[in-house]
């Protein structure tokens, strides 16, 4: 997936700014994809280079003039041929577990911190899912309009809540592996 296919999807919705996207993509997308604000705008205008888009000047009084992009029929259409190919596989590329690969070299303490970051970042990713993303999931849901969707959303949500069950429970046994490592080499 590219980033610019995300865009194409969320911009599907309603026509938006790059500021709005980047808060759309924080509370979608996120879970399983992200991207900063500059590569945002970097993406718009390639997309928009390539007809993907058109964009309109919205003239607001006391602040400054916001770029409004919606979809082109190009840019429909290449969604489309996007979302009919097959689906790719996950990538598999975990710069983490090669450093647990090489851990037996790391200070152990300096390990033992950067377990207990990792555990913490997906702790907090869990309870993001399972609280302020399954929110969005709900009311979108009981919007008949949007019920199709949201059924999809559940689906990935899903899938980010399984991943960050998982890595929890992995870092809690890393770090009880880890500490007996040290303690057997005391």
């Amino acid at each position: 997936m590219s980033l610019a296919h995300a865009l194409l999807g969320l911009i599907r919705y309603h026509p938006t700014t790059g500021y709005q996207l980047k808060d759309d993509f924080e509370h979608s997308i996120n879970i399983f994809w992200d991207a900063t604000l500059p590569q945002i705008y970097r993406t718009l205008n390639q997309m928009e280079s390539q007809c993907w888009l058109k964009a309109e000047i919205e003239i607001q009084i006391g602040k400054p003039n916001r770029k409004v992009y919606s979809l082109t029929e190009e840019g429909l259409e290449e969604l489309q041929r996007w979302l009919n190919e097959p689906l790719e596989t996950i990538e598999q590329k975990y710069s983490a577990l090669v450093k647990v690969f090489f851990a037996n070299k790391a200070d152990p303490e300096k390990f033992t911190a950067h377990l207990e970051e990792f555990r913490s970042h997906y702790e907090n990713l869990l309870n993001f899912y399972e609280t302020d993303q399954a929110e969005i999931i709900r009311k979108a849901s009981e919007d008949s309009r949007s019920f199709r969707e949201s059924e999809y959303w559940k689906l990935t949500a899903d899938f980010a809540i399984r991943m960050a069950k998982m890595t929890v429970e992995w870092c809690d046994e890393a770090l009880n592996i880890h500490k007996n490592l040290q303690e057997e080499s005391k």
